[in-house]
């Protein structure tokens, strides 16, 4: 048996970031500079989304193009530059 909420809700997930990455398009300075920026010494660039503000879509604005670098749940520890052992 198939849940469909579950597929739903995946669906919706999906097209919300899809959503939020276009919107880097224009303005992508309006979005905060992330901690892990002053580790690993560039500016790395931040945007919230999801109900909750759950997900972080870390991107670097290069010229005339939005780099897209990792998509991290809230709940996840921020980029280190070393590896954990």
């Amino acid at each position: 048996m198939c849940d469909y909420q579950s597929a739903d809700a995946a669906s919706h997930w999906y097209y919300e970031l899809q959503d939020a990455i276009a919107s880097l398009q224009q303005f992508p300075y309006r979005c905060s500079v992330a901690p892990e920026a002053a580790i690993i010494g560039r500016e790395i660039r931040q945007l919230w989304v999801g109900k909750g503000r759950n997900y972080r879509i870390l991107f670097v604005v290069e010229e005339d193009t939005v780099a897209i670098l990792h998509i991290r749940h809230r709940r996840q520890a921020p980029l280190d530059i070393d590896p954990p052992e």
